[in-house]
């Protein structure tokens, strides 16, 4: 077996580090550098999307309804077909589920955490249905977040009133409201312009004869 000298070695070893070099200063770093580009464009669309919605695929749906926004029946460059268009009702129905009202039990529970928490009683039967009455018309995961809310940045040691919880629970309500209803609006009108044939009006062509 012939013994290798140093200058070999050496030789060798640049050898593989110039390989490595070479990779990484190519495809490693391209993919690299793309992976975080869609990561970076993902992370933006959700950004579009209220919290509560940010499920697996749900950007697709805020490309898509831009499209059908923007360009539905006035560009020929406009896709009659999309994959978001076959996912789209399941997610907007999760979304759905998801602003389901919370339940008297939803809310009972909600004010046991904070009375334990800041060691006062809870309102008499009276009183709580009042809170019921009023904070029964958001979903639980709202309601979940005022009263997170109230834990962290209270500054009484009481029992908020219901206009307290109503105030942090308003906004995220329209919010999500409002996006789930523009979205399902956009897609509907897709839908509905898919069977009226999807073609674009040309305002300068006299279109009656169709």
């Amino acid at each position: 077996m012939t013994k290798k000298n140093s200058l070999t070695i050496i030789s060798a070893l640049e050898v593989y580090q110039r390989i490595g070099m070479q990779l990484s200063e190519t495809g490693s770093e391209e993919v690299m550098s793309t992976t975080n580009e869609m990561q970076r464009h993902r992370l933006l669309m959700l950004q579009q999307v209220p919290i509560q919605f940010q499920k697996d695929g749900i950007e697709y749906l805020v490309l898509r309804r831009k499209e059908i926004l923007d360009l539905m029946g006035k560009s020929n460059d406009f896709q009659l077909e999309n994959s978001a268009d076959g996912i789209a009702p399941d997610l907007l129905q999760q979304c759905v589920v998801d602003m389901e009202l919370c339940t008297n039990e939803d809310v009972a529970v909600c004010l046991e955490r904070i009375a334990s928490t800041f060691q006062v009683k809870v309102p008499d039967e009276i009183g709580l249905q009042e809170y019921f009455n009023i904070l029964s018309n958001y979903p639980n995961f709202i309601l979940v977040y005022a009263t997170n809310n109230i834990l962290a940045e209270y500054p009484y040691p009481r029992l908020p009133v219901p206009k307290d919880f109503v105030d942090r629970c308003e906004p995220m309500y329209k919010e999500h409201k409002d996006w789930l209803v523009s979205t399902a609006r956009a897609f509907a009108d897709l839908e509905i312009w898919k069977k009226k044939g999807g073609k674009v009006i040309n305002k300068y062509i006299d279109n009656s004869a169709e």
